[in-house]
């Protein structure tokens, strides 16, 4: 049965397309308030976040950069100064952070086991450490930060802090030295090949005995007196070992927080010193097992000083350990003393070991280096 409607009953029954327009209409005016406000809020937020991360990168560097300047020159003026001068390079909403003296800490950081985090004490007796705070509120010399949209929200501007930490860290060094038996010669005398005695040598003077006068060894002692002058003024933590070699290597002192037994154990070659080739390789493969001692601290960057005044002519090949080295992660600083010094090895390998290769032609030139070196120790965020 088919049931028939009035043409005019359907068009009744209808709701008219302007009515449906209109209704439409009434919905976005009701609605695109509320969406501009959530687009703005949302803007707002992400605005708000950036400039925390650029809070943050400019905190971060000044902390860096300040604490780099604290370690080489223990000076808490100079730091601030290096601080403040890197926070402005960094802008935080298109302006550059302004520290005061005031936003840096001076102090200590120290962590007493792999799973620590660490720990910074402010003040002290030294410094190996500085806190930065970067802010930008009512009471820093920026002001507070401007939201991107404020008419959409009740408080055109807020605040920001961030806060970064750098130290030196905890650091294993292995020093590495020559006592070849040119090392009893003068930085000046040809050695290759190895003549009689040593020009300044007493009478008489044979191997076995008292190292003669102006020695590269003497130089070597007083080079590394300043390295470890240097150590313990520095405020880190940093653990030593001595290693010496010629033709044969010998770990002379286990590492070690004490530096007390380095001096006397190459007085003991200075007393009493042989002759004997160059295992350059050699002496920095033993300086890898110093640094893996059951006393070495897993967690410490780790750090290799080798020192040679000639040509590796026996043992293993300085490269190949070089990269043995670099392998477990060792950072290598070499130096090379006299004009007979293979400069083109061991500035190899100083990159192989991405350190810094040194020559020095005089005893002031390897006391300058030996406190260079120190000044290069690793400085690491730890906040």
């Amino acid at each position: 049965m088919v049931v028939s409607f009035p043409r005019a009953a359907l068009r009744h029954n209808r709701t008219a397309p302007g009515k449906r327009r209109g209704a439409v209409l009434v919905l976005l005016a009701l609605f695109l308030p509320v969406c501009l406000i959530l687009c703005a809020f949302a803007l707002n937020i992400a605005y708000l976040e950036l400039n925390r991360t650029e809070l943050q990168i400019s905190t971060d560097a000044a902390a860096r950069a300040g604490g780099r300047d604290l370690i080489v020159s223990q000076s808490t003026a100079t730091a601030t100064a290096r601080a403040q001068s890197l926070a402005k390079l960094n802008p935080v909403a298109g302006q550059p952070l302004l520290l005061q003296a005031s936003d840096l800490t001076f102090g200590s950081a120290t962590r007493p086991a792999l799973t620590s985090r660490y720990a910074f004490t402010a003040g002290g007796a030294s410094y190996n450490a500085l806190q930065v705070i970067g802010h930008r509120d009512a009471g820093s010399q920026g002001g507070q930060l401007t939201l991107l949209m404020p008419q959409f929200s009740s408080s055109k501007q807020f605040g920001a802090k961030q806060i970064a930490q750098s130290t030196e860290g905890d650091i294993d060094i292995a020093l590495v030295v020559d006592r070849s038996g040119s090392m009893a010669y003068s930085a000046k005398e040809i050695t290759d090949p190895l003549p009689g005695a040593p020009a300044a040598a007493p009478k008489n003077w044979t191997w076995g005995m008292l190292v003669p006068p102006k020695a590269r060894w003497l130089d070597l002692v007083a080079g590394v007196t300043v390295f470890i002058s240097e150590l313990n003024n520095s405020g880190g933590r940093e653990m030593l070992a001595l290693v010496s070699y010629n033709n044969q290597t010998q770990i002379d002192c286990p590492i070690s927080t004490s530096y007390a037994g380095i001096l006397p154990a190459l007085n003991v070659y200075t007393s009493n010193f042989s002759s004997g080739s160059t295992a350059t390789g050699d002496g920095i493969t033993q300086g890898v097992n110093a640094l893996a001692n059951a006393n070495a601290r897993s967690w410490a960057s780790k750090v290799m000083v080798v020192m040679t005044d000639g040509l590796t002519n026996t043992g293993s090949d300085p490269i190949v350990a070089a990269k043995q080295a670099a392998a477990k992660n060792i950072l290598i600083f070499t130096i090379t003393y006299s004009d007979e010094a293979d400069q083109t090895a061991m500035a190899q390998v100083a990159a192989i070991g991405s350190g810094k290769h040194y020559h020095a032609n005089n005893s002031a030139d390897l006391n300058a280096v030996f406190q260079d070196i120190v000044k290069q120790m690793p400085v690491l965020l730890c906040k």
